[in-house]
């Protein structure tokens, strides 16, 4: 049976104007109605934009094609570079950052040299102040990318919440969410343009559960890229707060976390890049692609053996794969702290941690995490500074490129990991000429375009569906008893907006057919949610299935989009589906 889908803004918690008003001063009063014009033809639809003449013309090569009013005006400004997250506040406005947590609980928000962080209060109705910072130690260093890192703790049932933050100067910080510095690093001394997570899929999509790894990819200016090793992170940064809950000052403890460093070769500039990890195993019933038939299976890192893949869009070319088969010792943060911290530092948290990794997550030993987490943390004492030498990068190749020499990518957004395929097969990138690319990834092949969408972010909206034979309530809980045999039926929505045009688009993936269309205004920005918190890895299925089903740390969330409103006011993007008429 046929479904028709129906996109809806629903009203959500706001963000009160004093908190915005921290981080960009006065707020003007904005006037914002919401429109919508889902029902409006594609003639009708092509009138909203008078700027775009050619919205008409559906050839392809209109579509692809450029001219002189379409070209973009220069910027050096690095703010306005590939941050999915980063775009124009409104008319006359300055820009602010803003990263959310999976279910949109807690909000990072950052302006120049300040970061706020809420949490939502749903007896106040509005999202509350929880903490505030900078991390700015230099008189023109500014915050140029921003991640809310949340943290899955089993013993506390619940995540706790960190702030990572880049700078100008390619200092990388982490504070805890009330904005006390945990730890710092510089790993190479150029700004950093975006900083973005990767988790493994939400248990509701895998049969069976495989150790999958977590990273933290940092983009550089000058086309450097460096992955943190997930795993070790978690464990440095349970350390540093059990420090700081002991009184004792965490960021001069030269915790060390392992990462590697990779130069993205033979591309002008990256503006943005997504890891999607090592190559997935092989098998007989893999369909071939574009990559197997443009390289041979021993000389394709990307499907063979890649330890590390990554695509990267910017500027000639506009789109590149890049692979690796490295193997070397990866890098440490600073002087032989693991070996300290892991031989010396006996706390609660690493006792937690052995038992958690060896699988005895039973209730016996959470009742212990909980009785021994308030024992006394040992003294640190102080540490040799951490090598000034910044290591250099690993240089990689590109093994796939698609070009247009007009033509600049802005960002990429990874689609949520598919249920079929345990990974991700879509992508929507932004580019210069106001186009919005969708991709699919495996195949480096382009499925569809949509033209005249200048100053555009993209997200995604996941919604669950029950088979003929499940209810509404078995869709609304993938992890039902009556479901834990196969993965759950999850359609996916590609959510669109455009600042200049203030038009919010969203699809239905992946043949595109659309099912909402609303004209929101300018100053409207889009929030991508909807991820596992970090340290979901070291979690077994079974621990993990019972979070999800008992709400534990926004654990399985289903991928959200929230959209935040020049005063404050949020909406949530959800999708109604319903039954076709006959």
């Amino acid at each position: 049976m046929t479904k028709n889908y129906k996109c809806v803004l629903a009203p959500h918690h706001n963000i009160p104007q004093p908190i915005l008003s921290i981080l960009v001063g006065r707020i003007p009063k904005v006037s914002t109605v919401i429109q919508d014009v889902s029902e409006q033809t594609t003639a009708d639809e092509s009138k909203l934009d008078d700027d775009n003449k050619d919205d008409q013309d559906d050839s392809w090569d209109k579509d692809w094609g450029w001219s002189i009013d379409e070209e973009p005006k220069a910027s050096n400004n690095i703010n306005n570079s590939t941050s999915d997250f980063t775009h124009a506040f409104g008319p006359f406005t300055e820009t602010y950052m803003a990263s959310a947590s999976a279910g949109g609980r807690h909000i990072v928000l950052a302006h120049k040299s300040k970061f706020v962080v809420v949490e939502l209060n749903e007896e106040e109705d509005e999202y509350c102040a929880l903490g505030q910072g900078s991390g700015c130690e230099q008189e023109d260093e500014t915050i140029t990318a921003i991640l809310c890192l949340p943290l899955f703790v089993p013993s506390i049932r619940k995540n706790q919440m960190f702030v990572m933050a880049g700078y100008s100067t390619g200092w990388l910080r982490v504070f805890s969410e009330t904005g006390t510095l945990l730890t710092a690093q510089l790993l190479e001394p150029a700004p950093i343009l975006s900083i973005k997570m990767r988790t493994p899929p939400p248990i509701y999509k895998t049969v069976t559960h495989t150790c999958d790894d977590e990273e933290i990819t940092i983009l550089f200016e000058g086309n450097r890229v460096v992955s943190i090793d997930g795993q070790s992170l978690w464990m440095v940064l349970r350390v540093c707060d059990g420090q700081r809950e002991s009184g004792i000052d965490a960021s001069r403890m030269q915790t060390a976390f392992t990462y590697k460093k990779y130069e993205l070769q033979r591309q002008e500039r990256v503006r943005d890049v997504v890891s999607l990890g090592p190559s997935p195993p092989r098998s007989t019933t893999t369909t071939t692609t574009l990559l197997d038939q443009s390289n041979t299976v021993s000389t394709n890192p990307f499907l063979t053996a890649a330890t590390s893949r990554y695509v990267a869009v910017g500027d000639a070319p506009m789109i590149s794969y890049y692979a690796t088969t490295e193997s070397s010792r990866p890098l440490m943060s600073a002087v032989s702290m693991a070996s300290y911290v892991m031989s010396r530092v006996t706390t609660p948290v690493f006792s937690f941690a052995k038992s958690w990794w060896s699988g005895n997550n039973g209730s016996n030993n959470n009742n212990n995490s909980l009785s021994t987490s308030s024992s006394p943390s040992p003294y640190v004492p102080s540490m040799h500074a951490p090598p000034s030498h910044i290591e250099p990068a690993t240089p990689i190749p590109s093994v796939l490129t698609l070009n247009d020499p007009e033509r600049r990518i802005t960002s990429i957004s990874m689609g949520p990991i598919s249920a079929s395929s345990h990974r991700s097969t879509l992508a929507a990138t932004c580019d210069t000429l106001g186009r919005v690319i969708l991709w699919d990834v495996p195949s480096g092949e382009m499925i569809r375009m949509w033209k005249g969408l200048r100053d555009t972010v993209c997200g995604w909206v996941e919604v669950a569906e029950p088979d003929d034979d499940q209810n509404d309530e078995a869709a609304a809980n993938p992890l039902s008893s009556g479901q834990r045999t196969k993965p759950a039926r999850i359609s996916t929505f590609l959510v669109i907006y455009s600042e200049r045009r203030g038009l919010l688009l969203v699809f239905h993936m992946r043949h595109g057919t659309r099912v909402g269309m609303y004209r929101v205004g300018q100053g409207w920005r889009l929030l991508p949610c909807g991820r596992e918190p970090l340290g979901s890895s070291m979690v077994n299925a079974d621990r993990r299935r019972t979070a999800m089903e008992n709400g534990e740390g926004e654990c399985g969330c289903l991928a959200k989009c929230l959209l935040i409103g020049p005063n404050g006011e949020v909406r949530s993007i959800e999708i109604i589906t319903q039954e076709a008429k006959k």
